[in-house]
Parts: structure tokens; C-alpha cells; sequence
């Protein structure tokens, strides 16, 4: 058999799993196509029999031709996780499921359809027009990237068991882990990789949800040791400083004290300015 081959590397999983804490473990789909290598978070319940799932990624969408497992619930049942001991997360599917949609963006979604037919998903329900039936083809950018949007059920849910953070989105939810100090935020932000707003983003919106989950973290007794997790490359990070350093980040922004470039697509100019330069050009206020 040829070098490559091998029914191992034909089997080699498009997911990567690794213990963040006793009972939670970070999943990141490490090759998609779409180069978002999105965050997955699996959150154990044993004395419950479920496993919490937060977003489901890309749906194992790679050009990698060694990746031949490529569906997060057999990733999840079948592979041996060496921080579980050597075992899968859900070994022979024991576990129930409830999968929990940060926000309907298709590198969180893609994978859900494998979950739909026996586990409840759960998605905010802050903006029920936005992931309705008819506009969540557009919304989820799958009309964009002529992807099949996922066909599911999806149960919103409107009370305080989950926390509304509009901004990114208008359906964006974080969840709160009070038994580990441990903030779940979707893509409300995130470090290092750019922070992408869609044309259904608001900044406003955004600076009110960063000041409400402040907020919240500021009034545990513990608040250093609040941890955030994120849909994209942040993970068991200082929660506080996160939120505080990316406020102070977007203020920035806002303020307009920094630049912006332009570029053309495989072009031949680009420019760098203050933005303002550009709105004044295009007749529009300034604050």
C-alpha cells in the first residue's frame, strides 16, 4: 500500500479534542475549508447522561485528502481522546445530547444535522425574525458560499437560562458556567484572528452586551478567575482582561484614531487613511 494510504490516515479525524476542565473539553475542526477552524465546546454531565454541545462547526467540509472522519458525532463517539483517559467523549453514543447554537453563522451550524433527529437544539430567541425560516439561508451565509443551509428544528429560548449578547449578531448567545466560573461567548469576540461583523452586526448593540458580561463577571466573588471561551481561537483565557482589553480596543476603532486599508482584489493599489478621510469624502457626518 502506497505511503498516504493507509486506512489509518484515510480514517484520520477532522477534529482535535483536549480537556479545559474537569467536566469540559475544547473540539476545533483544524482543517475546514473555509480556514475558520471553528471553537466546539463539549461539556460532560455523567450524572445527567448528556453531553452539552456548544456549536457543531463546518460540518468537516477539507480538501485534505488524509481526513477521512468527517462527522463531529462519530468524532465524538468513536474517537480515543488521550485527556479522557484514552477514551471518546460519548464512547457508543451512551450520552444524550443538547446542542446549543452560539449564534446561526454556518461555521457554527454545519455540523447540526447530525444531532437534529433525537437531541433538542437551542438557539437565542432575542431575534426570532432573523433565524426564521425564511431569512436563515441569508443569514447563516450559506446563500453566500451557495452552501445547502442544514434543515433542523431549532428551539428558542427566551429565558434567563441562557444570556442574550446581540452585537455580532442579533441571535448571538453566551452561556454561564457557574459551577466553573467559565463564560461561553460565541463570537461576541475573540483575539488574535480578525473579529468579523456581518451586514446584521451592530457596534452599539455590541459595546452594551461587552458591558453587560463585564458586569456579570465583575459580580462573582472570584472574578479573576473567570475564564472565557470564545467560537474562534480564545480559550481559557482571563476573562476580564479579554473583555476589557478588546472594549477598550473597539473604542479605538470608533474614535476613528486609527486606520483603515483598502485594497483591490489581486489589484494593483491600495490605501491606508483614517477612515474619516473616506466618510467626509462620501459627504457623510463625522462625530
Amino acid at each position: 500500500m502506497e505511503k498516504g494510504t493507509s486506512l489509518e490516515n484515510k480514517r484520520l479525524p477532522a477534529f482535535t479534542a483536549r480537556r479545559l476542565t474537569q467536566t469540559t473539553f475544547l473540539i476545533v475542526e483544524w482543517d475546514d475549508i473555509f480556514n475558520e477552524h471553528p471553537f466546539i465546546y463539549a461539556k460532560v454531565v455523567p450524572s445527567a447522561k448528556t453531553i452539552l454541545i456548544m456549536d457543531t462547526g463546518c460540518g468537516g467540509a477539507t480538501h485534505n485528502p488524509q481526513i477521512g472522519l468527517k462527522s463531529l458525532r462519530e468524532f465524538i463517539e468513536t474517537v480515543a481522546v488521550p485527556d479522557n483517559n484514552g477514551k471518546p467523549l460519548n464512547e457508543g453514543g451512551k450520552m444524550k445530547y443538547i446542542v446549543v447554537e452560539s449564534h446561526c453563522h454556518y461555521d457554527h451550524i454545519l455540523g447540526v444535522e447530525q444531532f437534529a433527529a433525537d437531541s433538542p437544539i437551542i438557539g437565542s430567541g432575542h431575534s426570532p425574525a432573523f433565524v426564521s425560516p425564511e431569512n436563515f439561508p441569508a443569514n447563516s451565509e450559506c446563500n453566500a458560499l451557495g452552501l445547502r443551509a442544514p434543515i433542523y428544528e431549532l428551539t428558542l429560548i427566551t429565558s434567563s437560562s441562557v444570556l442574550h449578547t446581540p452585537g455580532h449578531t442579533p441571535d448571538e448567545l453566551a452561556l454561564w458556567d457557574a459551577d466553573e466560573k467559565m463564560l461561553y461567548a460565541g463570537d461576541t469576540l475573540y483575539e488574535d484572528d480578525p473579529i468579523i461583523f456581518p451586514s446584521g452586526g451592530s457596534l452599539p448593540v455590541w459595546f452594551s452586551t461587552i458591558d453587560q458580561l463585564i458586569e456579570l463577571v465583575k459580580a462573582q466573588p472570584d472574578s479573576e478567575n473567570v475564564m472565557i471561551n470564545c467560537g474562534h481561537a480564545t480559550a481559557l483565557r482571563p476573562a476580564l482582561e479579554v473583555l476589557r482589553t478588546c472594549r477598550k480596543f473597539m473604542e479605538n476603532v470608533v474614535s476613528g484614531t486609527w486606520c483603515v486599508e483598502f485594497k483591490e482584489d489581486k489589484g494593483r493599489f491600495s490605501l491606508i487613511c483614517p477612515e474619516r478621510l473616506v466618510l467626509e469624502a462620501k459627504g457623510e457626518a463625522v462625530a
